[in-house]
């Protein structure tokens, strides 16, 4: 057996998904768990794909929330190399860590995180749709006014949502709304 094969045999007996991306962000390898946690399509799984086919196939079925293609592609270039957890539309948590390689390319793993990788008493809370859309442009910089604008909603309809978020995930203010929701997952920050 040769030293690729056995590389690969290794990463593929890990639990976590694993993926690597040169400096040019062309897929290297994987594991088998990465393309299992994550249901990529065996098209993607090709080296030389580029790490934006999977950041496009990832928004195009809905993993990184809603709110508007351009900004969530170019928020997801610029948080490359940040470890962040977030929950996948099945309702999946996981936790992704990214580290930058001296080549200028990056290595993400990915983890499920069970239940009571959570904390006893501390479930995820459930957020609507709309809380979601709402806190997308929140965490986008944008003013009640502005995402009243974007979502054709009052301004106080957006202060309700955010209020309602805020009251669910154990915040008080705004900004705190929004870095307790990413780090329960609710943001592709």
């Amino acid at each position: 057996m040769n030293a690729a094969a056995i590389l690969q045999q290794t990463l593929d007996a890990l639990e976590d998904g694993v993926i690597r991306f040169d400096g040019d962000l062309r897929l290297l390898a994987w594991n088998k768990a990465v393309v299992d946690l994550m249901g990529f399509p065996p098209e993607l799984m090709r080296v030389g794909t580029a790490f934006l086919d999977f950041v496009e196939y990832n928004v195009g079925r809905g993993e990184h929330g809603a709110g508007e293609r351009r900004l969530i592609v170019s928020q997801r270039l610029a948080s490359l190399t940040d470890s962040y957890s977030r929950r996948r539309p099945d309702g999946t948590l996981i936790r992704v860590r990214s580290t930058a390689m001296a080549d200028g390319g990056i290595v993400k793993v990915f983890t499920r995180v069970t239940e009571g990788g959570r904390g006893a008493g501390d479930p995820a809370p459930e957020l609507t749709a709309r809380e979601r859309e709402v806190l997308l442009w929140a965490a986008q910089g944008k003013t009640a006014w502005e995402t009243s604008a974007i979502l054709g909603i009052s301004p106080k309809t957006v202060e309700f949502h955010l209020g309602n978020c805020g009251r669910k995930l154990g915040a008080a203010t705004k900004a705190q709304t929004i870095l307790a929701a990413a780090r329960k997952g609710f943001l592709p920050l």
